[in-house]
């Protein structure tokens, strides 16, 4: 048997570009004014890390920071990123009616694309929110032309996950049978169970070199990564803030290791876009 080269493989990064607030389901968007806006300087520190590697990345776009910094997804764009949508307001996608979310999603997307002439493809729920009972939301990606999701994490968690979803970049069809590409974040298969290894508090939890085990046996597969972080994930020092110990306990965990490890990750992996990563599939060369 002839295995792949990991060093090989060109794997997928992405930003879900948010600030530390807008996460916190439990702060609703009439309130974000109230908090301290960090999500510029992060940006900077975000961009600047990515350069120094030479990485390019996806940044899916919350349609609110697109709004009240546009110079921010110009500099984005200006740095050779592709830009996808996080939508607008970082509800959840189960908690919306299908009217709403269109309209949230059509405002998102002409934002960006607006600002910066890039047409977007993808789509990435607000906390992974596309689950079960919320399916119905991927016809509407269709309908605003948009070819890709990366919101099914195929894990179990309390606020997401399909845990039956397939690993790996999919066409789904959708609830009225249409068909779309699903690109879950990377998981790693272990004792019959999927452990998340892609990113974001995963990457502060669960030590390095248990993370890069996993991502490289994916890649030995022959199968490449999806890894995504947030930009307050790099800011140690934000605003502490009373909240459910359900969410101060990943939020605020281990903040301090983002950087460190994330210098270890684009060390060890090759990174890209997801648009140019799976461009073959999605008919994108």
């Amino acid at each position: 048997m002839v295995f792949p080269n990991e060093n090989e493989i060109t794997n997928a990064f992405s930003v879900d570009f948010e600030d530390w607030f807008q996460c916190l389901e439990v702060i609703p968007i009439s309130r974000w004014d109230n908090y301290e806006y960090r999500i510029e300087k992060n940006a900077h520190r975000m961009l600047d890390l990515l350069d120094e590697y030479n990485v390019r990345a996806t940044f899916f776009i919350l349609g609110y920071v697109a709004e009240k910094f546009p110079y921010l997804i110009k500099e984005i764009d200006r740095r050779g990123h592709v830009l996808g949508t996080h939508g607008y307001s970082h509800k959840q996608v189960y908690k919306q009616k299908p009217k709403e979310f269109a309209e949230e999603l059509k405002r998102s997307i002409d934002i960006v694309s607006e600002l910066t002439g890039q047409r977007i493809y993808g789509f990435r729920a607000p906390i992974f929110s596309i689950v079960s009972k919320s399916l119905w939301a991927l016809d509407i990606l269709l309908e605003q032309g948009l070819i890709y999701d990366s919101s099914i994490y195929p894990v179990l968690n309390y606020r997401y996950g399909i845990v039956s979803s397939k690993r790996f970049i999919h066409r789904l069809t959708t609830v009225s049978g249409n068909t779309i590409f699903e690109i879950p974040i990377a998981t790693a298969r272990y004792f019959n169970l999927n452990v998340p290894v892609g990113g974001g508090a995963y990457l502060r939890i669960i030590p390095y070199l248990v993370t890069r085990a996993g991502l490289k046996k994916i890649n030995h597969k022959g199968q490449p990564i999806v890894f995504y972080v947030h930009p307050w994930e790099i800011d140690p020092d934000h605003p502490r803030i009373d909240l459910p110990f359900r969410i101060s306990s990943t939020h605020y965990f281990n903040l301090k290791s983002t950087i460190k490890r994330l210098r270890k990750l684009f060390s060890d992996f090759k990174f890209a876009p997801i648009e140019k990563v799976f461009s073959k599939q999605l008919g994108l060369q």
